[in-house]
């Protein structure tokens, strides 16, 4: 399996085949300026389930993720901005406290082997204290 990155705005692919997530630079308290959006591919393989889960959360214990989860790309999906608009898709209405973060979450599978689009975002408590400007999180996914 392969996991290609795809633009949060226009959902052009960027990378056929990534192996980390980089959120960048994001202030306590904040969201990231843009989510990132994944999608599984399958090669050779004959998957039954597949799941994502948070494996590592940056070594901040008070940040939250944020997920969604759409078997079609959904144009211009926004992180969280304050001012959330009727009609607008947010990720911050699927966001994840720390004590689910070992929760997995059911990926669809189409017939042509091709996963659901996966937006991610975090967002790092504001009582996260650290030296850090930028957090490394690892999402696994598992299959069967």
């Amino acid at each position: 399996m392969k996991i290609r990155a795809y633009s949060p705005k226009t959902g052009n692919l960027i990378a056929e085949d990534i192996t980390g997530i980089n959120f960048g630079n994001i202030l306590q308290g904040e969201h990231s300026s843009l989510p990132v959006v994944i999608r599984p591919v399958l090669e050779s393989e004959e998957i039954y389930s597949l799941s994502l889960y948070l494996a590592n959360n940056g070594g901040f214990s008070n940040t939250n993720y944020g997920y969604l989860i759409s078997d079609e790309f959904v144009p211009e999906v926004k992180s969280y901005n304050g001012d959330e608009v009727v009609g607008e898709v947010y990720i911050s209405d699927h966001f994840v406290n720390p004590s689910q973060v070992s929760d997995s979450l059911e990926v669809g599978l189409t017939g042509e082997g091709v996963g659901d689009y996966i937006w991610l975002d975090v967002q790092p408590g504001a009582i996260e204290t650290g030296s850090t400007n930028s957090l490394v999180y690892r999402f696994l996914f598992e299959f069967f």
